[in-house]
């Protein structure tokens, strides 16, 4: 579906309407739907939609306001006069045969439970299918657009996400040239120009998961007379992606790399992420580094960014990192020269988070899930990973880099740059928290316009039983943190300045600011300012994009868990209430899946009581951070349904 303006109602703006607001509608097929605004929910009737679908951008003609017959708040409705962007999202489903006919069933079903299939493009009965609506008098019918494969396939669930998601798999020719003309060596005539400084007499070494293939940061660090010099040095990839080429238009099309539980989605093709743009161990790359001072206790003094050479002195996993501070005998020779720099980067990292902590910084502690798979693709294992010291060794230094750089370019009037702001959390979110949070027996309630060390606070004050599921929620009531071409801060990280410059190999926003250090450090701010139009589009465009990979993301990890738990049903798990509500309550097993024991499974006399967030049934109740035992009920596409035991 195309992103652009559609089309306007032939009626007058504003005949028989009260007011006009414009959002994303969030539909129940052709049937009906509800479009959100800060006044609450405007229901939108099938009449009136008016062509639009779900997810599609709508200027809405409110025609009704007036109190809810129920008592609680305003009924609002309103018509579609306007499809301001259609939703960009592909439409999946399975082809099915019934009643002598054809019929497509979304797999999202916001756009209905079955379509009518009126042309098939070469589809058989139970093929997954990317189709597109065929709006007609008679309703919303489906054309196959793409056949993906048989819906049983191994690997299915991940193709028709990626599908749904309209991700871009395959990179143009152009693209692709471009990225093999650079071979696999630097020009030694760009690593040895006078104003590159050569590093490469440093212990200068990356550190990355086991799994890794990419690496675009890497650090050094000394001790000095008065504390600390760290190194942390970023791939040069704006050195080869320059503006407007075929590699550059196609990486602000894709906006990010996406990291699927079983793949990876590059935002640049692999001979350039994996090889000039990658620190590989003992090869010359060229990088944007980022010099930083601190004092004895790990504050930061002073920075420089400059452009320089590097030869990586070795290529470190985060386990292995961890077994060496650990006293791993064995590794620590084997990295003899690198070991006296861990443990300076060890010093100096506990005193970094000691000090981001006294400021305020939020650490909402979420586990992410590690899904392992056997040589055909099947799922084999899913468990939480492991937090290791040596990785948040590694996240403060990229915190140390990207604060740095933002402080230094914010510094400079009117500078053009792409920022990384989160925004402090409306009041409307903070007042939904604190009722939520009274309901679940929590006694500290956050301000209405918190400072981050308030609700770092809050965090610290929850019980360990119920922290998981309260820090879930309190991230719910944060603001998105996205890119912006002005400098507001980031409320999470309780940081003044702040940007994204560590990782341009997998983000866009890190590539496009590279670009402007480096016109800066040849031209001045005359050769920067160009890109003052290119930032908010950068910008707005990698927000979208990120959005998009973190639903794909999240999406999949969710299929993944639940084709795991689709082998253990009837079996027995204990595990954690993580959420309740009026149709149920989720419980979290210790492997990081979560399934929902329904309302409907329990004692008839099972109610739910919304002022203490609970079920009650008979003597017993559930709430928030309740150890039960379930059984494995059934698993349908990325849904889990949990059995009380």
């Amino acid at each position: 579906m195309k992103n652009t303006k559609h089309y306007k109602h032939p009626r007058g703006i504003f005949d028989g309407g009260i007011d006009i607001v414009t959002g994303v509608i969030d539909c129940k097929g052709d049937r009906f739907g509800f479009v959100g605004t800060e006044k609450g929910d405007v229901f939108i009737g099938g009449n009136s939609l008016f062509g639009a679908r779900h997810g599609d951008t709508v200027r809405v003609l409110i025609t009704e306001d007036r109190p809810s017959s129920r008592g609680n708040g305003r009924r609002r409705e309103g018509r579609v006069i306007e499809i301001l962007e259609k939703n960009p999202m592909g439409i999946v489903g399975t082809v099915v045969y019934f009643d002598n006919s054809f019929f497509v069933l979304p797999d999202d079903k916001h756009y209905g439970e079955k379509l009518e299939l009126v042309a098939s493009n070469g589809a058989s009965v139970h093929d997954k299918v990317v189709i597109e609506l065929v709006i007609t008098s008679m309703g919303d019918k489906a054309k196959v657009v793409s056949v993906l494969g048989r819906s049983d396939e191994i690997g299915m669930d991940v193709k028709s996400v990626i599908a749904s998601h309209n991700l871009r798999t395959e990179f143009p020719k152009g693209a692709i040239d471009e990225a093999e003309r650079f071979g696999d060596k630097i020009d030694q005539t760009e690593a040895n120009a006078p104003y590159r400084r050569d590093f490469r007499d440093k212990i200068i070494f990356t550190i990355d998961g086991a799994d890794s293939k990419d690496f675009d940061d890497a650090v050094s660090i000394e001790r000095t007379a008065d504390g600390y010099t760290l190194g942390v040095y970023i791939a040069d990839v704006a050195q080869y992606v320059t503006e407007k080429s075929f590699l550059d238009r196609e990486a602000l099309l894709r906006g990010t790399s996406v990291y699927l539980a079983d793949r990876v989605i590059p935002m640049l093709p692999e001979t350039l992420s994996n090889g000039l743009c990658s620190l590989n161990e003992g090869e010359d790359r060229l990088v944007l580094a980022a010099i930083i001072e601190l004092d004895d206790d790990g504050n930061r003094i002073k920075s420089e960014i400059c452009e320089g050479v590097i030869r990586s002195a070795a290529r470190l996993t985060y386990t292995g990192v961890q077994a060496m501070l650990d006293g791993d005998d064995n590794l620590r020779q084997k990295f003899t020269h690198v070991v006296p720099s861990l443990e300076i980067m060890k010093e100096l990292a506990i005193k970094r988070m000691k000090l981001r902590k006294s400021r305020g910084s939020i650490d909402f502690d979420l586990t992410e899930a590690e899904i392992k798979f056997d040589e055909f693709g099947r799922v084999t294992d899913i468990a939480k990973k492991q937090r290791l010291l040596s990785m948040q060794i590694i996240e403060e230094f990229m915190i140390l880099a990207n604060c740095a750089v933002a402080e230094r370019f914010n510094g400079i009037a009117k500078m053009p740059f792409v920022y990384r702001v989160h925004e402090r959390p409306s009041a409307e979110k903070i007042v939904a928290l604190n009722d939520y949070l009274e309901a679940v027996g929590v006694r500290l309630s956050c301000p209405v316009c918190p400072v981050p060390s308030q609700v770092a606070k809050l965090l610290d004050s929850v019980p360990d039983d119920i922290s998981a599921a309260v820090s879930k929620v309190t991230l719910r009531a944060m603001q998105k943190a996205d890119y912006q071409p002005v400098n507001k801060g980031h409320f999470g990280l309780a940081e003044e300045y702040y940007c994204h410059f560590t990782s341009p190999i997998r983000r866009y926003p890190d590539l496009a600011i590279h670009r402007i250090i480096k016109a800066y450090l040849h031209g001045g701010f005359k050769a920067a300012v160009k890109y003052r139009d290119f930032v908010e589009d950068a910008a707005k465009k990698s927000s979208k994009a990120e959005r998009i990979a973190q639903d794909c993301e999240r999406k999949v990890d969710d299929f993944k868990k639940a084709e795991y738990m689709l082998h253990h049903i009837g079996e027995r798990y204990g595990g954690t209430i993580s959420s309740v509500t009026d149709f149920g309550f989720f419980v979290e097993l210790s492997n990081s899946a979560e399934g929902l024991v329904r309302m409907n499974t329990l004692p008839p006399a099972a109610s739910f009581d919304g002022k203490r967030m609970c079920i009650s049934c008979g003597r017993a109740s559930f709430g928030l951070g309740d150890k039960v035992n379930i059984i494995v009920d059934k698993v349908e596409g990325d849904r889990i349904d949990f059995l009380l035991a």
